[in-house]
């Protein structure tokens, strides 16, 4: 077996490498087609179509984009068309395709990406709501790869943004963006993604992409997802340290402003105040975020937090009052002076 693999690839290779797009286009189309209609999905021809992209010269892919852009267009919507309730196989098939994507975006101008990208924006924009998901993991995949040239696209995400950070809010509406098939899990995966395209937005923005305005528009919303207990506490627990804080503190940086720090971190120690423990918990653990983020900078700041700190020396929860130390004890590290004489 092990040698037959080794000439299944070769040939995989052979195929990729050897034949010309105008017959190997058309075929992985068809193949694509009739694997859907079969249900025999395999990701074999994607790792082909992705070699092949990846030898295709500039002028060839010029001239086959238009026919490209369409293949992807049919196979991006495998997840809204055929797999909305196989959450695990609309992940791998999905996945596969965006692979092959990235290949054909890696190879673009910034003059021909951009009405590709923003063919796929208006795609997202039909009844079909497993269409944000695809589009959203797209968008992270493109930023990871694009960096800062990918900022210079995302202007026209921000109300986007906001809005699906409102709409997979349990604790601010009752009509979440999911409401049927293994609605929960559609909901907290697209908010994982969102919170993952904002924070490389923030992490890659050279060119002060987060405008007051801008930041305006997002800063509530992420602030608000303190008490989004979507998923339940594990879920909760996970989005918050791995997603949520680190998200904030990039966002933090990006912004690059001392009024609109303040504002921020008012927000913030607003929700120390909160009547659930795991929100008062979870709000400490951005607040040591966001002071660890903006260091120095942060002393203006202290005077406004030192009396909720104080407030949760005192909290009930045994979890929060421990947190609370730690916090105190951080931002004595990050500012190299007791924090005793705020008190």
């Amino acid at each position: 077996t092990g040698s037959l693999c080794l000439r299944l690839s070769s040939l995989r290779n052979t195929l990729a490498t050897n034949l010309p797009p105008r017959v190997l286009l058309p075929t992985v189309s068809r193949c694509y087609s009739c694997m859907v209609e079969d249900r025999k999905w395999k990701n074999k021809q994607t790792f082909i179509l992705q070699e092949h992209i990846g030898h295709m010269e500039r002028e060839q892919l010029s001239a086959h984009q238009s026919e490209l852009t369409t293949f992807f267009l049919t196979s991006l919507d495998f997840r809204a068309e055929h797999c909305q309730g196989d959450l695990e196989k609309a992940w791998q098939v999905e996945g596969g395709v965006i692979d092959c994507l990235i290949a054909m975006v890696m190879k673009l101008s910034e003059v021909t990406f951009r009405p590709l990208f923003f063919k796929l924006f208006d795609w997202t924009k039909s009844d079909s709501r497993d269409r944000l998901l695809t589009f959203y993991r797209l968008c992270d995949r493109i930023a990871e790869r694009l960096k800062g040239l990918f900022v210079l696209f995302a202007g026209n995400l921000v109300k986007p943004l906001a809005d699906v950070l409102r709409q997979t809010n349990s604790s601010k509406t009752d009509e979440l963006v999911f409401d049927s098939d293994r609605s929960e899990e559609k909901n907290c995966l697209l908010l994982r993604l969102v919170l993952d395209v904002l924070q490389k937005i923030s992490l890659y923005d050279t060119q002060k992409f987060l405008s007051r305005e801008r930041a305006d528009a997002l800063l509530g919303p992420l602030v608000d997802q303190l008490e989004n207990a979507l998923g339940g506490p594990q879920v909760y627990q996970n989005r918050v340290v791995q997603h949520l804080v680190p998200c904030v503190g990039q966002f933090a940086v990006a912004m690059a402003d001392d009024s609109q720090w303040k504002t921020l971190n008012y927000q913030i120690l607003l929700k120390t105040r909160h009547s659930d423990s795991k929100v008062r918990f979870s709000s400490l653990l951005m607040l040591m975020e966001l002071a660890s983020r903006l260091k120095e900078n942060y002393v203006v700041l202290l005077p406004e937090t030192i009396p909720f700190l104080a407030e949760l020396m005192e909290d009930e929860c045994e979890e929060v009052e421990q947190q609370v130390q730690k916090v105190i004890q951080e931002m004595e590290n990050i500012l190299g002076e007791p924090l005793q004489s705020y008190f």
